[in-house]
């Protein structure tokens, strides 16, 4: 890990250098809008092509949905343990998203007059599960369970055609929360092309959400405007606030905890205004570097993009993590609370006992978060996210009257004589 002191040219070097959203390798792009292209034009014919080109997996149009059946048995290959673990993590996650349950709001303008926000949600939107080692249950249920928490009326999933073979907790995920007759046996930037332009065999959605490969977010991007898509999604980042009072041997296991996710671009920072701890957590993060999941990309991660800032006091450190914005961030100092308040990412974790993996695996509040700095103006997956807002406009004859002059006035200073005579009409003869 670097080791950077907050303020110097390094440090604004360092934060220059970390993964940003930024435009696709040229490659990537041009490949996915010809798979965009082909499913829009051949559909099923299409899925059914890529499919076997890149998944090395022979489909009939008529297996592109999965049978409900066969989920469930996939899902009972997952242990019962596991099972359970996944049932009581799913119900806290929907007790905290029912809460963002939005009615909306009128407001009167005198008698038969009213203006008001309706909250509806989208009537579809489709899930894409990725396969081989970025296939995770908790995600299933982080991105499911809001759009149904809104009342989305068909959720799809979509996913690679060997996926829910290889990994049966993600079988589970999807019987949890009951979507095993909703599911697409097509992964790829083909399955996002499929979920936005619709085919024979798969419903074009209006909001297309969930990870994957460049290649998925490439296509994710395509697409925007044709559906909505959520926001485009890095690799992961964690900056742990903290000072002398903070256990090192805690702060290592949580920086490695992060570092282990598997692209080697994670972004994982230490900052402290204390150099002993800077001391020793280096130590430790170098010992136990290799006893995490991914460890070569563990690695490269920590080499990359994993720093440990040293700042002169609280306010630059606090300053330090809001450079950064980044995706997670931990506060391990004293009067945390208070600090936790200033700080700026996707989401908080307050004090020594709140690590970021209790957030990974559903303490409740969603983990698919804003990333590469992106928390400085962007919230985490929510209800919101399936709904839509719209306003709706009720005048009677004497409420348009208390508005006219001033809705003639500003539209005549515009130069629209059309609006202003659209209201005056109204009142002539």
């Amino acid at each position: 890990m670097k080791r950077l002191r907050y303020g110097t040219a390094a440090w604004q070097r360092y934060l220059r250098s970390l993964p940003r959203a930024d435009r696709p390798r040229p490659e990537v792009a041009k490949a996915v809008a010809r798979i965009v292209r082909e499913v829009e034009r051949q559909g099923d014919a299409a899925l059914v092509r890529w499919t076997e080109r890149l998944d090395g997996v022979t489909l009939r149009p008529r297996q592109i949905r999965m049978d409900r059946a066969e989920v469930r048995r996939l899902a009972a290959r997952a242990d019962r343990p596991l099972r359970r673990a996944l049932a009581a993590m799913a119900a806290r996650i929907a007790a905290f998203h029912e809460r963002q349950l939005a009615p909306g709001f009128r407001l009167s303008l005198g008698p038969g007059s009213s203006v008001e926000e309706v909250v509806t949600p989208l009537a579809s939107a489709g899930l894409y599960v990725p396969g081989g080692a970025g296939a995770y249950p908790s995600s299933v249920l982080m991105n499911a369970i809001p759009a149904l928490a809104a009342g989305v009326g068909e959720l799809w999933i979509a996913t690679p055609p060997r996926a829910l073979e290889a990994n049966p907790a993600v079988a589970a995920a999807v019987v949890e929360v009951g979507l095993e007759a909703r599911v697409i046996r097509v992964g790829g930037a083909q399955a996002v092309a499929a979920l936005a332009c619709g085919t024979r065999s798969v419903p074009a959605v209006d909001k297309i959400v969930g990870p994957g490969n460049a290649y998925v977010a490439e296509a994710k991007r395509q697409v925007r405007g044709r559906v909505d898509i959520d926001r485009d999604a890095g690799p992961s980042e964690v900056v742990i606030l903290a000072d002398e009072t903070a256990d090192a041997g805690w702060v290592a296991a949580d920086l490695l905890a992060q570092a282990e996710h598997g692209s080697g671009e994670e972004t994982v920072v230490l900052v402290t205004t204390s150099p002993a701890l800077a001391d020793e957590v280096a130590r430790l993060v170098a010992l136990g570097v290799n006893s995490v999941a991914n460890r070569t990309s563990a690695r490269r991660a920590l080499d990359r993009h994993g720093a440990i800032v040293i700042a002169a006091g609280l306010k630059d450190a606090i300053k330090a993590a809001n450079a950064l914005a980044a995706e997670h961030a931990e506060v391990m100092v004293r009067r945390p609370e208070a600090v936790a308040a200033r700080v700026v990412a996707g989401a908080v974790f307050v004090g020594p006992w709140a690590p970021v993996a209790v957030g990974d695996y559903g303490v409740g509040p969603n983990h698919v978060l804003p990333t590469g700095g992106a928390a400085r103006y962007a919230s985490p997956l929510s209800v919101r996210d399936f709904q839509r807002r719209h306003s709706r406009v009720r005048l009677s004859r004497a409420g348009l009257a208390g508005i006219t002059e001033d809705v003639v006035r500003v539209a005549q200073a515009e130069g629209f004589r059309g609006h202003a005579q659209s209201v005056l009409t109204r009142f002539e003869g």
